[in-house]
Parts: structure tokens; sequence; C-alpha cells
């Protein structure tokens, strides 16, 4: 009996190729627009120069707002605010997808501009309480707190008075934050950052799993793949909390800052902290897989990857070791607007898949639009998967 139960809470088989799935929810319009903004995507020139002729025209004050909300916006974004955002959350929920919602907010300097983003996240905390439209929230910490604080900390110099002050309030931005999430039943990613800005990150982190991941895993820190020392990390993580009654919440993702942490090395002459090679990173990424399956009964694990290989190896195994409990302890997350194939395959399948959501005004999102669309043309292959299934269901449907 407890086998058969077993089979029964083991998912389908993963097919990244359905088409129909895959392209579940979108009309007719959504997918001519999106196989423009893909053909665009593919010239990495023209990339660099729209993203910078782009954040010039804005800070001149250039009416071109309008064009960006119906295209690239519209695509990538869920609305400017929250309420904005629920029909993109029905849409991805009628597909037993699950949204992780993120607030896209302008680069923050004040204090009062770090109260203003907690604010926010506390709001839409209250609303997923209220309306259980969605479980997930991310959270960057450079919404919350000092770059310059973060810096000092990570390179282990001491803080005036004020700056002390400042990363206290910090904390207790967080600490807000996660004490609301765990009340409401949702998850908090709290996103990795630059190399050299990530050790009080991860401390911080640490630290709310200690306090709110006694139960379940409220908290999740990220970990970048790409990063040469984040298995080692891992690793020793697990052994701080081995003798303690907490659930560590772990993201993995491949790493969003390659060129900047491999310039930056350069041009302050210490050794590049990223993989120079994808294969390693790619190494990187399956051995976390490995090592958070080993411990599985301490750990929850989110694969954040648009890698069909990693994804395909995480199922398999999920499968072949009649991983029960995956449902509870193993989740999948990709980009709203990207990797379709692989989100609603998951869902399809049953396995616990989501998108993660962005929202927030068209000029401010601006930064992160730039960096999808230039994630997109360095992530090899990406651009001529995502073309060649949108011409597939375009030829089905004849458009």
């Amino acid at each position: 009996m407890e086998q058969a139960a077993a089979t029964q809470l083991l998912p389908g088989r993963f097919d990244p190729e359905n088409l129909q799935v895959t392209f579940c929810n979108k009309t007719d319009s959504e997918m001519k627009l999106a196989y423009f903004l893909f053909s665009m995507m593919g010239k990495p020139a023209l990339v660099k120069a729209g993203g910078a002729v782009t954040t010039l025209a804005l800070r001149l004050g250039l009416p071109i707002k309008g064009l960006i909300r119906n295209t690239i916006y519209k695509h990538f974004c869920g609305g400017e605010t929250v309420q904005e955002t629920q029909k993109a959350v029905q849409r991805l929920s009628a597909a037993h997808v699950q949204t992780v919602l993120d607030y896209a907010a302008e680069a923050q300097n004040t204090e009062a501009g770090f109260d203003a983003v907690r604010d926010e996240v506390l709001r839409n905390l209250a609303l997923a309480r209220d309306t259980r439209s969605f479980s997930h929230i991310s959270v960057k910490l450079t919404g919350i707190g000092h770059n310059s604080i973060f810096n000092k900390l990570h390179l282990r110099r001491t803080l005036s008075p004020d700056e002390q002050g400042a990363f206290e309030r910090t904390a207790t931005r967080l600490d807000t934050i996660c004490q609301a999430a765990a009340a409401a039943d949702v998850t908090v990613y709290i996103d990795a950052e630059e190399s050299w800005l990530q050790n009080p990150m991860d401390e911080l982190a640490e630290e709310m799993m200690r306090r709110y991941n006694q139960e379940r895993a409220v908290v999740f820190n990220t970990l970048q793949m790409y990063r040469t020392d984040r298995v080692a990390y891992l690793k020793a993580c697990l052994r701080r909390f081995e003798s303690e009654p907490v659930i560590l919440g772990i993201k993995i993702v491949r790493g969003a800052y390659l060129e900047k942490e491999q310039l930056r090395a350069k041009a302050q002459d210490y050794p590049c902290p990223v993989f120079l090679r994808k294969a390693d990173t790619d190494k990187s990424f399956n051995d976390a897989i490995d090592i958070c399956l080993e411990n599985l009964h301490r750990v929850e694990l989110c694969a954040a990857t648009h890698n069909e290989q990693s994804i395909t190896y995480l199922t398999e195994r999920i499968q072949r070791e009649r991983i029960s409990s995956h449902r509870s302890r193993i989740h999948f997350s990709q980009l709203y607007g990207m990797s379709d194939n692989l989100t609603y395959n998951l869902a399809a399948a049953g396995y616990n898949a989501s998108k993660y959501l962005p929202y927030g005004e068209v000029a401010t999102a601006v930064p992160y639009l730039i960096r999808r669309a230039e994630e997109n043309t360095s992530i090899a292959g990406q651009m001529g998967r995502e073309l060649a299934l949108l011409q597939k269901e375009m030829r089905r449907r004849k458009l």
C-alpha cells in the first residue's frame, strides 16, 4: 500500500517538446509579439545599442514609455502595480504554475527609499494572505540596504556607528518581511547579488532561516553556481546547521553578473570568482542538486534555471529514486516570458513549477528588462530554442 501511495505521488514524464502545453496561455497576438522580441534579441549588437538608447531616451524625458510598455515590458513584466499583475497570476494559476512576485524597484540609496520598498513588500504579503493568489515573493537586499555597507562588511571592515545603525535597520526590515511571510504562509526567496556584497547577505539569510525555517522553508538563500566557491559554501552551510532543527531553503541559479564579475576581477587584479568555462558552471549546478537531494530530509531545493539538461537531470532523479516528497521539497522556477516549454510542461507533469513575475513602473523596470534582453543573447542557444518553438506553434496555428 505504501508503495502504491508513493507511486501516485510521483509526477509524470517531463516533455519540454509538448507545444500545446507550452503555449496554452498565449493568444495569437502574444505569439507574434514573442517571436518579434526574440528575433530582435538574437542580435547582440542591436540589444546593446537598444539598451543604451532606451536608457538615454528615458533620462531625457522622451515619450517612449508607451512603446516599451506595449512590447518588451508587456512580455516580461506583470504590470506597473501589484493589482495589474493579478491577471497574469490567474493565468499562471490556471496552468498550475505558481507565482514568485518580484517588485522591480528603482535602486534605492536612502533610508526612506528602503522603508518604501519594505512597505510595498509587506502590502504584497498582506494581499497574499488575504487572497491566496500567490505564495512566493522575491527580495533583493540592495533594495532595503546600502551597497556600500554590504561591501564594507564583505571585506570585514569595521562599520562606523552611523553605518552600524543603518545595517541594523536593514536587518530589521528583512526580519519584518520574513516574519510577515511566515504568518501569511508565503515563501521568501532572497536574491543573490555581486560577489563583493554577498558574504553579509549570506549571513543575514542564514539568520532568517534560523528564526523562521523550523517547520518549513519560509526563507531561501540564493546560490549563484557560476561562482567557484558555492559548492564549498553549500557544504559548509549544511555542516553549520547539522545539529539545529532548521530546514534549509536553497535556491540555485547559474548566475546573473558574469561579465561584470570578470571585468572587475581583471581591473582590480584579484582571482576571478566565477568559472570561465560554461561546463564548469554546469557541473557546479548539478553538484549542488546532488548535495541537496542527499540532504532532502533537511533541505528544500529550488532549481531556478533555464537549462533543459539540468531540469531533465533533476526530474529523472526524482522519477528514478521515487522521491515522493518532491512537491514539498523540490521546486522549479523560470523567469516570466522565458522558457515556457520548461515551466508549463513541468507543471503539467505534476512538478512544483513557478514563474518569477516582476512588476513596477515602466521606467524603473527598464534596467531589469535590459538585463533580460542581454541575458537572452548570452545564453548559448537560448534564442534559437525560443524561436524554433514559436515557429512550430505558429505553423500549427497557421499564423
